[in-house]
């Protein structure tokens, strides 16, 4: 992934640059508020919320809420599983990174609890949940032993009228960003969500953004990360920003 894009000059042109000095940085927390991000862990009865969501049913009553949104992020996930499940690279990694991209880049509220790990952000919970909901629906069944990995059941599909309902506001962003990357090596994709989150990390925590720092925080993340080199660090740097895969 290489382009020849200047960083700073790029944010500065479309008139978001980020602080680079001490003076900037203040400026920048004046014009910007802190954003958070809360989410807790339901049991969950799938049928009972997918025929709730079918029904349009509107309770505000926690349970429920949360079961919808459950059913909204499985749902999510058969889409990109629906797209990309010929692909040799699709697996779990891949599946979590691109649901992580699309809950950032397109800034979709969605139940995930991504930690620290060493590939990346990662949140193991949810993978188990995913492949339980993805088969129990019977559209996909998952196999680490298979290429490729996904196998499609006899349902195959069937999560299409829930994604247009939940996501229409935002399938053009997931479209993009599932055929972004849909080529793509699976550590290629950890590296850019990597990245994505070590941005973010800046961000809240108020430091003055430069690719050195990036490049820095990759590494500190994870002894695993050695992989990259520093070359390869920025260039995926500069070409997401040539994508606009990058936290605004």
């Amino acid at each position: 992934m290489t382009q020849e894009v200047d960083l700073n000059s790029f944010l500065i042109s479309i008139g978001f640059g980020f602080p680079e000095t001490p003076e900037q940085l203040k400026d920048f927390n004046e014009a910007h508020k802190d954003f958070s991000f809360e989410a807790d862990e339901y049991s969950i009865d799938p049928d009972k919320i997918y025929k709730a969501a079918k029904a349009k049913k509107k309770s505000t009553k926690t349970g429920e809420v949360a079961g919808v949104e459950y059913h909204k992020r499985t749902v999510l996930a058969a889409e990109i599983v629906f797209q990309l499940h010929e692909e040799w690279s699709m697996g779990h990694l891949k599946l979590q990174k691109l649901i992580y991209l699309c809950q950032n880049v397109a800034k979709m509220s969605i139940h995930v609890n991504f930690l620290k790990q060493a590939m990346g952000p990662y949140d193991p919970v949810l993978m188990r949940s995913l492949d339980k909901q993805l088969k129990q629906q019977k559209w996909f069944a998952f196999n680490q032993n298979n290429t490729p990995k996904y196998l499609p059941l006899e349902n195959i599909g069937g999560h299409r009228e829930w994604y247009e309902r939940y996501y229409s506001d935002n399938l053009t962003e997931i479209d993009f960003i599932i055929n972004l990357f849909k080529k793509m090596k699976t550590s290629q994709v950890e590296l850019v969500a990597t990245i994505y989150a070590c941005w973010l990390e800046i961000i809240k925590n108020n430091e003055v953004f430069s690719e050195d720092l990036i490049v820095t925080k990759v590494y500190a993340w994870s002894e695993q990360k050695a992989k990259f080199t520093e070359g390869e660090i920025k260039n995926c740097i500069d070409w997401m920003v040539g994508k606009g895969i990058y936290p605004s």
